[in-house]
């Protein structure tokens, strides 16, 4: 199985000629591949102990194609970044300028397996629209075809037999961050963006999948409705602060 995959990335490399030079194109195809492995980690600090799965697609044949058009859609993509978050310290001194009092409260969510239930199809419509606005047609059109690509290369080998999940983004892959991103700021310009600018939700913020929200207590019987905007296939964990400060 993955030896057909391994061919038809190299394929799919070759005819991005507006992409990517020869040189370019001789580099990320990927000598003597591998399938992804799977190992696992113990959440040690959970109760329980629950498993993390860890896929490692160093050697994978689109891991060098990933890596680059990870960097191409970074740049190329206008990814507005209004409502992410990239430490706690970022997060601790917005809460410091927040009017929090009896009126309000504070709830987190966490998103549940993310990579696995962010949509291919969905996901690379929304890619393509964006790179229309930055980029020739010409360049548009190799560009997502080397994404759908790679994104249906998601299957990794564990105790020498080759698995597929049915559904996702392969985990380990350097480009899942960035769709991942993609798809999620796209949901929370539709579904977010409106009820922060009505008023309803005083304050949004996010850290990959865990979420921050303030909102009006006169609100909170719709809030987790409105705020898990996502397809029913996706799921949510909420957990609530019912004090005015912040727990952490």
């Amino acid at each position: 199985m993955w030896q057909a995959e391994a061919q038809q990335i190299t394929q799919t490399i070759k005819q991005c000629s507006l992409t990517f030079n020869k040189e370019q194109t001789k580099h990320l195809t990927q000598r003597n591949p591998k399938p992804p492995t799977l190992k696992a980690q113990l959440k040690l600090h959970k109760a329980g102990n629950p498993i993390r799965p860890v896929i490692n697609n160093r050697n994978a044949p689109s891991y060098k194609a990933a890596k680059k058009l990870n960097k191409f859609l970074q740049q190329h993509l206008n990814l507005h970044n209004h409502h992410t978050i990239i430490s706690s310290t970022t997060v601790a001194q917005d809460l410091t300028k927040l009017n929090i009092n009896t009126k309000h409260r504070l709830i987190t969510m966490d998103i549940k397996d993310l990579y696995v239930n962010i949509p291919i199809t969905e996901t690379t419509d929304i890619t393509t629209t964006q790179l229309l606005k930055h980029n020739e047609s010409e360049i548009k059109t190799q560009i997502c075809k080397l994404l759908e690509t790679i994104l249906q290369q998601n299957y990794f080998i564990f105790q020498e037999q080759i698995y597929q999940p049915d559904k996702g983004i392969a985990m380990g892959s350097p480009i899942s961050g960035t769709i991942a991103e993609i798809f999620l700021q796209h949901l929370e310009l539709i579904h977010i963006r409106p009820l922060i600018e009505s008023k309803q939700k005083l304050f949004y913020t996010r850290y990959i999948d865990d979420i921050l929200i303030k909102f009006k207590t006169s609100c909170a019987s719709a809030c987790h409705t409105d705020t898990n905007p996502t397809q029913p296939h996706r799921n949510s964990n909420t957990h609530r602060n019912k004090n005015t400060r912040p727990m952490w």
